[in-house]
């Protein structure tokens, strides 16, 4: 039996204007070099494997987002909901197809190129010109001798003649399906917003009321979590054990015991209630209020009152939702 055909290539083209693509600078501004590996990343599974695209629907987009998290795993490691996120915006910017995308599959007319040129002296290349994007135009102005535009030429005429009724019911459970996904994706890229505004404005109180610096990777943590369902009040929580303490590096004490309250499932006042020593719980009257949290720092009282202005606005935002959801309902 034969040898099964190479699909795949061993090498990619990684021209030098890849990273400066102007497509990238929303993605960028939104993650910061994630955006810039995470994309690398893709186009290394999408060459090595099918070579010209990559399948992306059910359990596929869930084996990606693995793979991809498995190639970042190290100190700077990050979630697999930012990973899907950061995919999402790589396609809304126009690096890869939105309307196949859209169909599940991730590729482009780059990546197509690049395939197009590195197989251009293989005998057989087995390529479904359904998600194709070249044109003969497109690939003659590449080569002539490539395989694949032979196919294209020589390539079937679809004659299939199904009945009208089901052809509708066909186009009408797709559009279904697209209208769903398109929802879908909305409502998700509409609280990944929410919690990335919510992330900026409690980010600049942290650096205001501790005396840190948050870098971007940070606030994207910080978002994580708001999106994760931790309540400012605990960040708030974290950041006054951060200044009680004075550590050298006081942005990475933070960081150390907001991910102790996530792997512990602290996320809401009441589980902080619920854990917290009794030490932490004396009457304010036995404290001194006007004692600064770090030298040139907000008082206690300062503090506090900015915290219950923070936990007034979540509960306003909490409230508004619920009656906007009601509303929707009606």
């Amino acid at each position: 039996m034969g040898r099964q055909p190479k699909q795949g290539l061993d090498y990619f083209p990684f021209d030098v204007g890849l990273l400066s693509d102007p497509k990238l600078r929303r993605p960028r501004q939104k993650y910061g070099y994630l955006a810039q590996v995470i994309y690398i990343a893709l186009l290394c599974i999408l060459y090595r494997d099918k070579g010209y695209y990559i399948p992306y629907g059910g359990e596929q987009r869930e084996d990606v987002i693995w793979q991809v998290g498995d190639m970042l795993n190290g100190r700077y490691s990050t979630s697999s909901e930012t990973i899907a996120n950061v995919i999402d915006e790589l396609a809304a910017c126009g690096l890869f197809s939105g309307d196949l995308f859209r169909r599940d599959i991730i590729t482009s007319t780059r990546a197509q190129k690049a395939y197009y040129t590195a197989t251009v002296d293989r005998k057989y290349v087995d390529v479904n010109f359904d998600i194709w994007l070249l044109s003969e135009t497109d690939m003659k102005k590449l080569s002539s001798k490539s395989v694949i535009l032979q196919s294209f030429i020589s390539r079937p005429i679809n004659t299939e003649n199904r009945p009208i009724n089901e052809d509708d019911r066909t186009k009408s459970t797709q559009s279904r399906e697209q209208k769903s996904r398109e929802k879908q994706s909305t409502e998700k890229h509409s609280i990944a917003e929410n919690s990335r505004e919510r992330a900026e404005a409690l980010a600049a109180d942290l650096e205001r009321l501790i005396g840190i610096e948050i870098d971007d990777n940070f606030r994207l943590d910080i978002a994580r979590l708001i999106q994760a369902g931790m309540q400012e009040a605990v960040i708030m929580e974290a950041s006054r054990q951060t200044g009680n303490k004075h550590p050298r590096k006081p942005a990475a004490y933070l960081r150390t015991i907001l991910q102790g309250y996530e792997r512990d499932g602290v996320l809401t006042a009441a589980d902080l209630e619920a854990t917290a020593p009794k030490s932490d719980k004396a009457d304010p009257a036995e404290r001194n209020m006007n004692r600064p949290m770090y030298p040139g720092g907000p008082t206690v009282a300062e503090w506090e009152a900015r915290e219950a202005e923070l936990r007034r606005q979540a509960k306003a935002r909490r409230l508004g939702s619920a009656y906007t959801d009601r509303s929707g309902d009606i």
